[in-house]
């Protein structure tokens, strides 16, 4: 089996979808190494403007100086369990991109686990995969997907999730839209979609062929990944992953028929229907229908949540054009200093 151990590994999907187990899973692999999730790549990205042109000398110091005063909590870099000034040197040598000061970090936590490949878990790049790619153009996506009333059900139990439920069902419908608009666009050895609920009523299938996708051998010692959720998640985090330290089990799917209302499961099967079909998911055909007031609520909420979302991706088309320096990771190094 060839090699492809220099390529990037992204695990997406909507919050709440089983993202982290799987994140633990391919973190048990002796040969791939995905840290907690951050906010660095988001953060970076939004200020490249800042930074601009980071084949001069002055602007990758200023990047390196801002990574630096930012180690914290904000950024989550903290949880990598690094060395910043490791980071801040490297980015000075080799730090000729935004993908490429990316790379460093996650090749810096690879190397600490004695790992030759990376990764990174965050459910939010699902909805930022086109950016995503700029940075990473041989990206490997893998996509977790799970019934939406579980996922909805799950993400309002969080003390950290702020939204509503209607918030939260866009979420769900967003992640998935964006996911098939990009599928169509990747080859299949670049994006791998899986349902949740087949993962984990077959988990050494699914991690088979998740290895299959990322080229890389499969180690028994994958299925064994509640000793690796004791370290790989911050303390802090364990309360909202506890089930990370037990056995896989189907104990988590269908649980919306508890966590959720009659009326609740109504809107979300209402709203994400032709979605749930698509992917298999059977509705309930609970007899409830959504009133004029829900109705108009959702419409209201899905202009803001679409109205913010386009806003936000016309902006960064812009920026684009105003940012014309190099942000792939592969980028060959071509200082002027």
């Amino acid at each position: 089996m060839q090699n492809i151990s220099n390529k990037p590994i992204f695990i997406v999907g909507c919050e709440r979808s089983g993202t982290t187990v799987v994140r633990l899973i391919l973190h048990t692999h002796p040969n791939i190494a995905i840290p907690p999730q951050t906010k660095i790549l988001k953060k970076l990205y939004k200020r490249r403007l800042i930074f601009r042109d980071l084949s001069k000398k002055q602007n990758r110091l200023k990047i390196a100086e801002y990574i630096l005063s930012n180690y914290d909590k904000k950024t989550k870099l903290v949880d990598l369990g690094l060395d910043p000034h490791n980071i801040y040197q490297n980015i000075q040598s080799s730090g000729n991109s935004i993908g490429a000061i990316g790379a460093i970090i996650f090749q810096e936590y690879a190397k600490k686990h004695h790992k030759l490949r990376w990764g990174d878990k965050r459910p939010y790049y699902i909805k930022y995969l086109r950016q995503l790619l700029h940075l990473f153009p041989d990206a490997q996506i893998i996509h977790i997907i799970r019934d939406p009333r579980d996922a909805v059900a799950s993400l309002l139990s969080m003390s950290w999730w702020k939204k509503n439920l209607m918030n939260s069902i866009l979420n769900w419908k967003e992640a998935v839209r964006r996911g098939s608009i990009i599928k169509k666009h990747l080859p299949s050895d670049q994006y791998f979609e899986l349902r949740y609920e087949d993962f984990i009523d077959n988990p050494e299938q699914w991690i088979r062929q998740i290895c299959g996708f990322l080229n890389e051998e499969f180690y028994p010692q994958m299925l064994q990944f509640q000793t690796t959720a004791e370290t790989a998640i911050p303390d802090y985090k364990m309360e909202w992953h506890s089930s990370t330290k037990q056995d896989l089990s189907a104990k988590s799917i269908g649980r919306w028929k508890n966590d959720l209302t009659r009326q609740e499961a109504c809107i979300v099967e209402k709203i994400t229907g032709k979605e749930m079909i698509d992917y298999g998911y059977q509705l309930s055909a609970n007899g409830n229908s959504m009133s004029f007031a829900e109705y108009t609520q959702y419409l209201i909420t899905a202009i803001q949540y679409y109205g913010n979302a386009y806003f936000v991706s016309g902006a960064d088309r812009i920026l684009e054009i105003i940012y014309p320096w190099a942000m792939d990771y592969m980028v060959k190094n071509g200082y002027d200093d």
